[in-house]
């Protein structure tokens, strides 16, 4: 399989070689819970249904842009229809891979939710890229639903969201021993009522 990787700084050229208007962060800093509600346009909880990815060539550049469709279980702010198709930049077309540093990667029937912003203006439609995903990991013993971040550390408290994505540190196993995991109950609760305090007049 051919690979090509994609910093973050460089696409600023490649996208405007493709002629595709998006806004390209150099550096993706961890936003805080309170920014991460506000900077989103919708946040919804869902399940992935299709993944599909295509090579666009304009000229004598080229990318892949892969299509995540997710089927809406809950929209826990703002508004969408039942199904929803997000736009990210990168994937594989047949032994082809664009990787794009710090893009979350989805997979069939997994449950995320999803703090939604630009979808189809911006390498990626997720408010800190993958610092705007949360999937819905259930326990094996209990069987309850609980909240993991992107790097799949387990959520126990909402000021976790600023903390950066790295995996498999000591930092990371202290915070899951230090806290019962949330749920996605007790996520959705802090989401809207941070988004009430917001905007107290009109949110929902």
């Amino acid at each position: 399989m051919k690979a090509f990787y994609i910093n973050v700084r460089h696409l600023v050229l490649i996208l405007s070689l493709l002629l595709i208007p998006c806004a390209v962060a150099t550096t993706v800093i961890p936003p805080t819970f309170t920014e991460l509600v506000a900077q989103s346009e919708s946040v919804l909880w869902g399940e992935v249904t299709a993944i599909n990815s295509e090579l666009v060539t304009q000229g004598n550049s080229r990318a892949i842009f892969t299509r995540v469709t997710v089927a809406v279980r809950e929209q826990i702010i703002g508004t969408n229809p039942t199904t929803v198709t997000l736009e990210f930049l990168g994937g594989t077309v047949g032994e082809l891979t664009m990787v794009v540093d710090g893009m979350p990667r989805f997979t069939l029937g997994q449950n995320d939710i999803l703090f939604v912003q630009n979808n189809g203006r911006q390498i990626c439609p997720l408010v800190g890229m993958a610092h705007g995903r949360y999937t819905i990991l259930r326990d094996p013993i209990t069987g309850a639903d609980q909240v993991a971040r992107d790097n799949g550390a387990y959520l126990t408290n909402v000021a976790q969201v600023s903390h950066p994505l790295t995996q498999g540190t000591l930092s990371d196993t202290l915070r899951r021993l230090g806290g019962t995991p949330m749920t996605p109950a007790a996520f959705i609760a802090e989401i809207r009522a941070e988004k009430a305090r917001q905007f107290p007049i009109n949110a929902r």
